[in-house]
């Protein structure tokens, strides 16, 4: 199962993170290219940051609404802030590792102490999606708010809903389309678009099985 995953801006490039292990691939959008640029690897051993803080399996990454090179990291009930520089070397933003329910109040009082994926919502520059077993919501990060839900996946994501998707573990961006996701569920994947007027979502490509779409995730993921 992919656990979590972070597109690299810039790059066709994303790092998979499942069980205690991570890796990062290259990877031809829409086309069969893919090759391991490294991994799998432990997780201790190729993060810093994550090592110091005592980090085994990690919940969901995502991009810092309006930094580029910063990302969230969620383990547990728990998440740091993270950046990486040009050659991908982690260093802290924040150096302590803090409670969901210390950093994001509003979050933990709506039943998200954990996170299971989270992305940007295309179209605004301070928003995010998180999910959370069947549920999800949309956050404003500057306002440190919830903007709606906590509402069941299946009413507010009818596309991921018709691909079976009833529960998000991991999520990225397209490396070439802000609106457009890979969602990951069990042994699936899929890619949704996201319209970035009305937030509605539509099928940008079918749901396939792991194998089939990521021979570079075989035997580990």
């Amino acid at each position: 199962m992919v656990d979590a995953a972070y597109h690299i801006p810039g790059r066709k490039s994303v790092y998979i993170w499942s069980g205690r292990q991570y890796a990062r691939i290259d990877f031809e959008p829409g086309g069969t290219e893919e090759h391991l640029v490294s991994g799998p690897r432990s997780i201790a051993s190729g993060w810093t940051t994550m090592a110091e803080k005592g980090v085994g399996r990690v919940d969901a990454v995502v991009p810092v609404p309006g930094h580029k090179d910063q990302l969230y990291v969620f383990f547990g009930g728990k998440y740091l802030k993270i950046k990486l520089d040009d050659k991908l070397h982690d260093s802290f933003v924040n150096k302590d590792a803090l409670p969901i329910s210390h950093g994001w109040k509003a979050l933990a009082k709506a039943g998200f102490d954990t996170v299971d994926a989270a992305m940007l919502v295309p179209g605004t520059t301070t928003q995010m999606y998180f999910f959370r077993g069947l549920n999800y919501l949309r956050w404003d990060n500057d306002k440190d708010e919830i903007l709606n839900g906590p509402s069941p996946i299946k009413d507010g994501w009818p596309a991921l809903a018709a691909s079976g998707f009833d529960v998000v573990d991991a999520v990225f961006a397209h490396p070439e389309y802000d609106d457009v996701f890979y969602f990951f569920h069990g042994d699936k994947y899929a890619r949704i678009k996201v319209d970035r007027s009305s937030r509605h979502d539509s099928i940008y490509s079918a749901a396939k099985p792991i194998s089939a779409g990521w021979k570079t995730l075989d035997g580990w993921v």
